[in-house]
């Protein structure tokens, strides 16, 4: 399925070149296929996962939490979806394009009151065929540790509210550890866990333990070690969207409400470089397969791609018409001559990208600015003016829901998508 360098490299144009076919996303017109150089994705009905009843939820006074999807394969190449709708968390044996979902036989149902789940994740690292841990994280601030195989393992953590009461965003496993997961919250701060240590019974109290620009990291102040090991402060507090290590687990990528997008050395906790939405909030990350590249998305309507090796924007995705909600790349079509990412939005369309090897390379010198930004928050290389670097359109732009998407993954033999009535799509790729 690889693609011929000219090919990939017609999608990457100069801002106007082209104009991106509208129609698409007109109401109503909503797809079941699309088609693209490698050939038809195609919808798989009976492949679709929802509350058994498929009886849309409504909560008066506030918005619900978006639907996440976690997906993990286990050693015995089986496969578990978890999804949250509402006040409510579902994991099912997960049967890809192979046969159809059987929502009458959820593995863990899990109804909560005064609470809704907001974000969940499964220990790749731990997983066997009898052992299965899964981390949730609550709008009120707590995490759940369960494990859908052993019903009798059931840990809480922030249970009183003592270390931070805004709502979870994102949960991540430290890639390799049995035991140490991040939680990131509303509140600007993220925090390191040990999954075998108690929190404490009393407001922790923090110690500096570093610090550099735009952040500072601090310790619990205490006699015995307890949770939270660390404390992350990033930016003056605004909302973490979401965190994202790299494939090969050394680095972690972390978007907030402020528009910008974080990269550290996890181990070191060194700042290794920083990019900036157009405007407004950044709300979702993903990595390249080689580590190379990072997409971001958000309030902006964009999709943005960071380069690690140059330490800059080197393009932007333009075709959304809303808040793009999730991004990721296709590992499995990822080429040498040519990176493949997908993007879905509020918007209801997935886009489809492909980025040329050519595009990392280092810009070509340009002639002195003739407005300089006061802040020099737009016009530098973290945050390029639209006219400075070189503007992606899509490959594929479909609207493919009635409500905003909110999920999005690459599979090998799929792409899975979510969107907020609480369906879960699979999307055969084409016969190789």
């Amino acid at each position: 399925m690889a693609r011929s360098d000219t090919m990939c490299t017609q999608s990457l144009l100069e801002a106007g070149d082209r104009p991106l076919d509208r129609s698409l996303s007109e109401p109503g017109d909503v797809k079941t296929q699309f088609a693209t150089r490698e050939g038809t994705y195609r919808l798989m009905t009976l492949s679709e996962y929802s509350r058994p009843n498929r009886v849309g939820y409504q909560q008066q006074g506030q918005t619900p939490p978006q639907v996440r999807v976690s997906l993990i394969t286990l050693p015995d190449q089986s496969e578990k979806i978890c999804f949250n709708h509402g006040r409510e968390l579902y994991v099912y044996v997960y049967k890809g394009i192979k046969k159809a979902a059987d929502l009458s036989k959820p593995l863990e149902k899990k109804i909560y009151k005064g609470t809704n789940p907001t974000c969940h994740d499964f220990n790749t690292f731990s997983a066997t065929s009898e052992n299965l841990s899964l981390l949730i994280g609550f709008s009120t601030g707590q995490i759940q540790l369960i494990d859908p195989f052993k019903k009798e393992v059931n840990k809480l953590f922030n249970e009183e509210r003592l270390i931070d009461k805004s709502r979870v965003t994102c949960l991540r496993w430290v890639p390799g550890s049995k035991s140490l997961f991040l939680s990131a919250h509303t509140s600007g701060q993220l925090y390191v866990y040990n999954e075998e240590l108690p929190c404490g019974s009393t407001i922790p109290h923090y110690q500096p333990f570093k610090a550099g620009e735009g952040f500072t990291i601090s310790t619990c102040k205490t006699k015995s070690t307890r949770n939270p090991l660390f404390r992350w402060l990033l930016g003056t507090g605004a909302a973490i969207n979401e965190l994202a290590f790299s494939p090969d687990g050394g680095k972690l990528a972390v978007v907030s409400q402020d528009g910008l997008l974080r990269i550290f050395q996890y181990d070191s906790m060194d700042l290794l470089g920083t990019a900036r939405s157009y405007f407004g909030g950044l709300l979702c990350v993903a990595w390249s397969n080689d580590c190379r590249l990072i997409a971001v998305g958000g309030e902006d309507d964009l999709v943005t791609v960071f380069s690690m090796e140059e330490k800059r924007v080197i393009a932007r995705a333009q075709g959304h018409r809303s808040w793009v909600s999730a991004v990721a790349f296709d590992w499995y079509l990822e080429t040498e001559a040519c990176y493949r990412f997908g993007s879905v939005g509020h918007d209801t369309q997935i886009c489809l990208w492909e980025l040329p090897e050519e595009a990392l390379a280092p810009p070509r010198p340009r002639a002195a600015k003739k407005r300089i930004d006061p802040l020099q928050l737009v016009g530098t290389p973290a945050c390029p003016r639209l006219d400075e670097c070189p503007t992606l359109e899509p490959l594929v732009c479909k609207k493919i829901a009635h409500e905003r998407l909110t999920s999005l993954m690459f599979r090998p033999d799929c792409i899975i998508t979510a969107c907020q009535d609480g369906y879960v799509y699979t999307w055969a790729r084409p016969p190789s």
